[in-house]
């Protein structure tokens, strides 16, 4: 049975966790994990809900609504409650449907009836996320995200979120998305990670519904069909490397290289780092792999810092003559790695470097994370991101509302649900299609503002965003170059 609620915990009981999903090679960085942890529906009524209180106080609650039928009320005896379950009409709260209902018998003739303004059906979206098993505590942070999303831009009172368990296994995915199916949803917020995404793609574009994954692999991309299909929700490694490379070339440095992971993420980003640094005329020096033991990063960064090109006249003959000054060593090394693996990286380059050479370390968005700023070794470090002022009030607002700190993801949630707000706004019907998220523009803009930046929705699945260049400061972090803040017709 899924749960469905809003909780609030003591600041002082959190405990930050790093996770790694090695099947969809994706780093899901600073999940929030808290002492208490509801596992039992029976826990609901003694459990302090701010958020609630915050929406009733307002008189404006975001509508919940469980994908379970026989799901209880967060508190049953308030009929203002933020979280309703289903009557047999899904677009209907009990609450609302017994009002009708009673309405209709005392003053409607059936062959009058006509449902009131206050009772039109609402967008149903399904929030389909890990809400049990190894990444629930991920999955109920991005529920709250998006439910401060509605409270504060869903402001005609349209959008009904309805909650599925994304479940772990493929199959139980596959047999939970048929639900949002047979329920003819055709918005969906989820999945978090690739594998799971990969498993529903096809039922996504055979059904012409809407899916917004929260992962970041391209191959997830063109997946998409006219009327329906998956977009990629996450920031594409593409779109980092090509931030950084320019930035960097701008900056004077064009020797490259890359330690990596070895696996897929590690892979493609090495094929794109090559392939940016070449077309702007750089010189792409090495890659190396590793394993995450520190015995392999040593070698792998070994390998790295003593990499040298040669210029083309002397390609072919021999080089052991050849002197430093001849020598083409890295300027730059690129580093898409987080946390623990990040800084025992970073500490190998500081100590295997015997001859002191200078590298300007530079490293993926998986940089914008809490422990990045804990490492003196990446001092000065840059890579590309969202600018963090907009997360920053995100934090707050999040905090005063839940009782503790978002994971780093959560902006996409709130990002996503936003965006599909706006778009409600204008509909006359209850239906968001595929179309109505790539068309998108207004009088001013083609594309959506949110807590990361200005983003688009693009035919082949891909979101767009334009990313600002950070660097690794004194307890924060410092924008070396803001985002561009308009995109080019396409």
């Amino acid at each position: 049975m899924l749960f469905g609620f809003l909780t609030a915990c003591n600041p002082q009981d959190l405990k930050f966790k790093q996770s790694f999903d090695e099947n969809s090679q994706e780093y899901i960085s600073k999940t929030i994990v808290t002492d208490e942890i509801i596992n039992n529906e029976n826990n609901f009524n003694s459990k302090k809900n701010i958020n609630q209180q915050k929406f009733q106080e307002e008189k404006r609650q975001p509508e919940v609504v469980f994908s379970n039928p026989n799901q209880k009320f967060i508190n049953s005896q308030d009929q203002n409650s933020s979280v309703v379950s289903p009557s047999q009409n899904p677009y209907l709260s009990e609450q609302e449907a017994q009002l009708l209902k009673s309405d209709t018998a005392k003053n409607l003739e059936i062959s009058d009836l006509q449902i009131p303004k206050q009772y039109h059906r609402k967008i149903p979206v399904a929030l389909f996320l890990p809400f049990t098993g190894k990444y629930k505590d991920l999955g109920w942070s991005i529920f709250n995200a998006a439910t401060l999303a509605l409270f504060e831009n869903d402001i005609n009172n349209k959008i009904e979120l309805i909650l599925f368990d994304s479940k772990e296994s493929i199959q139980d995915n596959q047999k939970a998305f048929k639900e949002i199916i047979d329920r003819n949803i055709k918005v969906v917020i989820g999945p978090i990670f690739s594998n799971n995404t990969f498993a529903i793609e096809k039922l996504a574009r055979d059904n012409d519904i809407t899916v917004i994954s929260l992962s970041n692999n391209f191959e997830l991309l063109n997946k998409t069909t006219s009327f329906g299909g998956v977009f990629v929700g996450g920031i594409l490694p593409e779109t980092q490397i090509d931030r950084i490379v320019n930035f960097a070339m701008d900056k004077g440095k064009f020797n490259f290289a890359i330690l990596a992971p070895n696996n897929s993420y590690g892979k493609i980003s090495t094929d794109y780092l090559k392939k940016f640094v070449r077309a702007r005329d750089g010189n792409f020096i090495t890659s190396e792999f590793y394993e995450t033991s520190n015995q392999d990063i040593d070698r792998a960064v070994s390998r790295v810092i003593n990499s040298f090109g040669v210029p083309t006249k002397s390609r072919n003959r021999d080089t052991s003559y050849l002197g430093d000054y001849d020598r083409i060593y890295p300027q730059v090394i690129y580093i898409p790695e987080s946390g623990k693996i990040l800084s025992k990286i970073a500490s190998s380059i500081v100590n295997l470097n015997k001859d002191e050479r200078q590298f300007q370390l530079i490293g993926s968005s998986q940089w914008d994370d809490p422990s990045t700023l804990k490492d003196i070794n990446l001092l000065g470090g840059w890579f590309p991101a969202p600018e963090p002022e907009k997360f920053q009030v995100f934090i707050k607002n999040y905090y005063d509302s839940f009782g503790k700190y978002p994971p780093r993801i959560a902006s996409l949630a709130y990002d996503f649900t936003t965006a599909i707000a706006i778009i409600a706004q204008d509909k006359k019907n209850i239906r968001i299609d595929f179309k109505d998220f790539t068309d998108f523009s207004d009088k001013y803009n083609n594309n959506f503002t949110g807590i990361d930046g200005i983003f688009r929705f693009l035919p082949n699945g891909a979101v767009q965003r334009n990313l600002a260049v950070l660097q690794v400061g004194n307890q924060r972090f410092d924008t070396l170059e803001n985002s561009v803040e308009r995109f080019l017709k396409y």
